[in-house]
């Protein structure tokens, strides 16, 4: 009955509850909804005293930098980043034993599978706004090699291709004249998209089934044309005097932002022993968005974005891959925990002159067991919902680019125009924008 007792008051305690990590983004999604950009790097700052959070300060920091358009100080944060992720791969063995006594989030982060991909994306794009294609070639290389050490790490992990750092490879390679390089770098992004089609719904942008026709083509690849053709169904348009001396206009729109993990926690009373346990998992909750899509206008041409990587899949499913191993670790701790405790219980009811003082002990042991046992719900909050992208060739001039996103009905949610583009002959030029819906007050959390 007295442990029962103290099991309700360890509940009771409990539901005075602490905030997780994901608790603590709203005041910062707010000020990237009003493109406030200063106040909210003024409330990551306030994280750059966290060791264990180091790498999510920096990545967070970083994008936000490439928010406002500051790419240089954007690949400062994210290399750091990059660096701090290195370092923590080989996890130190006493950071894992206090995850294990205590939970998951006291281990120094690291960044998920997909996000160490995504900082080279990220360094690569950064690199590519600042007019170098060579540095870029830099990051988006280096994505193969932690593609493969992914694959080798999770068993069953679907995220062992990332299609649109392919992609953007075969991009940069062809902008700097290594054309087999870039038809293999599109070979390699068609195979990812296929196994995207299965694994998170994405269809093949269209803009890739050109560019593998136009490749094969200049390549002389007769044979792989003629499969991409039929595969595809379409054909190049005719080849006009123009088309060598133009430049292209590379639009990327980095819509939303990705979704937040909570905590899902079960907690009840051990029916052999009286003592309160709790077991708690981390589950992604998608952020609501009111933008599907873009409208990019340029000198009397237009184009729409297409949809080239959808970020809240990507989370959910590499959350899935490892969530064995997290409730494993959860239950693994209830029973150490549990063992625990019903040792100091052995030892008080021994010791009948203790008996006041025993029962406080074991209170402060349920209260310590439970109230520790937390869902580790870090992730790159910054890193948008999905990643879409358009492109469209121009004579080389200046121009206004004018950019409309759009709903889910095509109606204009928000416009905004860039002017003093310019489009060099034979080259691209990239153009990014984030969107950031605001908090509905329903969604809102304190």
């Amino acid at each position: 009955m007295q442990r029962t007792l103290l099991a309700g008051l360890a509940l009771a305690l409990l539901l005075s509850g602490c905030a997780t990590y994901s608790d603590s983004f709203g005041v910062i999604q707010h000020n990237l909804a009003a493109q406030q950009y200063d106040d909210a790097l003024k409330s990551i700052e306030k994280q750059s005293g966290s060791k264990t959070d180091r790498v999510l300060y920096l990545l967070n920091k970083g994008m936000v930098l490439r928010m406002k358009r500051d790419f240089v100080g954007s690949n400062q944060a994210l290399e750091a980043a990059k660096d701090e992720m290195e370092r923590l791969y080989a996890a130190s063995v006493s950071e894992h034993t206090l995850s294990f006594l205590v939970n998951d989030a006291t281990v120094s982060y690291g960044g998920e599978d997909y996000e160490q991909v995504l900082v080279h994306l990220y360094m690569a794009l950064n690199f590519l706004e600042l007019g170098q294609p060579g540095e870029a070639r830099v990051e988006a290389m280096q994505v193969d090699a932690k593609l493969r050490e992914i694959g080798e790490k999770v068993s069953g992990n679907k995220f062992t291709e990332d299609a649109l750092s392919r992609y953007l490879t075969g991009l940069i390679f062809e902008e700097l004249g290594e054309w087999s390089d870039a038809m293999i770098s599109y070979r390699e992004a068609y195979e990812a998209y296929k196994k995207y089609q299965a694994n998170y719904g994405t269809a093949m942008p269209e803009m890739l089934k050109y560019d593998l026709l136009r490749l094969s083509k200049r390549q002389g690849l007769k044979d792989e044309e003629r499969q991409y053709r039929n595969a595809f169904g379409i054909a190049l348009p005719p080849a006009t005097n123009d088309a060598v001396k133009q430049g292209e206009l590379v639009f990327i729109l980095n819509n939303g932002l990705a979704p937040i993990k909570r905590e899902s926690a079960v907690t009840a009373i051990d029916p052999a022993s009286g003592i309160l346990v709790r077991i708690a998992t981390p589950y992604y909750e998608s952020r609501p968005n009111n933008v599907a899509g873009a409208r990019i206008s340029v000198a009397g041409k237009e184009t729409t974005t297409e949809l080239m990587e959808n970020l809240d899949a990507i989370a959910r499913q590499s959350l899935n891959s490892h969530m064995g191993a997290i409730v494993a670790r959860s239950i693994a701790r209830a029973v150490t925990k549990t063992a625990t405790i019903r040792a100091a219980s052995r030892s008080n009811d021994r010791n009948n002159n203790a008996a006041v003082a025993g029962l406080l002990g074991e209170l402060a042991m349920q209260v310590t067991a439970v109230a520790t046992e937390r869902a580790d719900t870090r992730s790159w909050l910054t890193l948008p919902a999905n990643i879409q992208m358009a492109r469209l060739p121009l004579p080389p001039g200046t121009y206004t680019i004018t950019v409309e996103l759009l709903d889910a009905n095509g109606q204009i949610v928000a416009a905004r125009n860039y002017p003093g583009v310019v489009i060099t002959e034979a080259r691209k030029t990239y153009l990014t924008q984030h969107w950031t819906p605001a908090i509905q007050p329903s969604t809102a959390r304190r």
